[in-house]
């Protein structure tokens, strides 16, 4: 690898071959022969799952990517994203929370970096979070060929692909039809029929594609055959022993088991999804339930105590 630092940033060029070139990429018949990097990309290349979806995005929409993508990273997965606006934004953001490493490969040269927008998080990523690849020169703008050859880089990087909230037509449809001629698990978060924006997504989980509504649920399809790596969330507390055993008699079989998963402590509802094996929809209403019945409370950023 050739490298030099700008504004105190790792910048450099890959050649295939490097032992910095994740060895993924071989599987394209057309790998880039060489990398741009601002940052520094994992080495050696582990578990990574892309994220992709609209520009557009709902703040629901971005709100699934950034806790799927927190949750992760903190568990040792890289996050792959194209560096754009809504969905992608909101992964790599995600990432970067979660403490893990993200790679945004863009589809452009960096004197032309898009959307401009996303500077600042640019500059993050490559700071420390992970890095920003490109196999365009530096002199390449935007254009709409370059964005289909950068989401080939992000199929063929990743161990599966989640797509969330897709209009028909869309650069993450594409990207989801690339990785699944790879060979790479496609998966997708569910949205609301009536939105335009989630025909893609949609039609991808009729189609056959695995839905998931949680990290945990990502996780479980990557640590299943022919996959070869395990990975977890952080173990969840323990019951807490001050807290008694007992819960309102008129809570369902639901909110008991999710009560039992919470302590006076905060817990995150990714956490408490992979303890009780729930699923999103069923914990977050049975949270509800809870929280109406005046045992739980919501403390924010998806966190939960109890209070009783």
């Amino acid at each position: 690898m050739v490298c030099g630092e700008s504004n105190g940033v790792r910048r450099g060029v890959i050649q295939r071959g490097d032992p910095e070139y994740p060895r993924r990429l071989e599987a394209l018949p057309d790998a880039p022969r060489r990398l741009f990097v601002r940052g520094e990309l994992p080495c050696p290349w582990g578990p990574a799952v892309g994220i992709v979806g609209s520009r557009e995005a709902d703040p629901q929409a971005r709100r699934h990517a950034a806790e799927i993508a927190a949750s992760l990273a903190a568990a040792g997965a890289i996050v792959v994203s194209g560096g754009a606006r809504g969905v992608d934004t909101a992964a790599h953001e995600g990432a970067i929370a979660g403490r893990g490493r993200t790679v945004a490969v863009i589809g452009s040269g960096f004197d032309h970096l898009y959307p401009p927008s996303n500077r600042a998080l640019f500059d993050r990523i490559a700071a420390g979070a992970g890095a920003v690849v490109t196999e365009f020169e530096a002199s390449t703008p935007p254009s709409r060929w370059t964005f289909p050859r950068r989401n080939r880089l992000i199929a063929a990087a990743c161990d599966l692909v989640v797509v969330v909230q897709a209009p028909i037509p869309s650069g993450a449809l594409i990207t989801a039809k690339i990785a699944r001629s790879l060979g790479v698990p496609v998966a997708a978060v569910p949205g609301t029929a009536s939105d335009p924006r989630n025909r893609g997504n949609n039609g991808l989980i009729r189609a056959g594609a695995d839905l998931v509504e949680c990290a945990a649920d990502v996780l479980a399809l990557m640590n299943r055959a022919p996959l070869f790596f395990q990975l977890d969330l952080p173990e969840p507390p323990p019951r807490c022993k001050e807290t008694p055993a007992t819960a309102p008699a008129d809570l369902g079989e639901d909110e008991i088991l999710v009560l039992d998963r919470l302590c006076r402590e905060p817990v995150h509802i990714d956490e408490i999804v992979a303890a009780t094996g729930l699923g999103a929809a069923r914990t977050q209403a049975a949270l509800l339930t809870l929280e109406l019945a005046g045992v739980v409370e919501d403390r924010g950023g998806k966190l939960f105590v109890r209070l009783e």
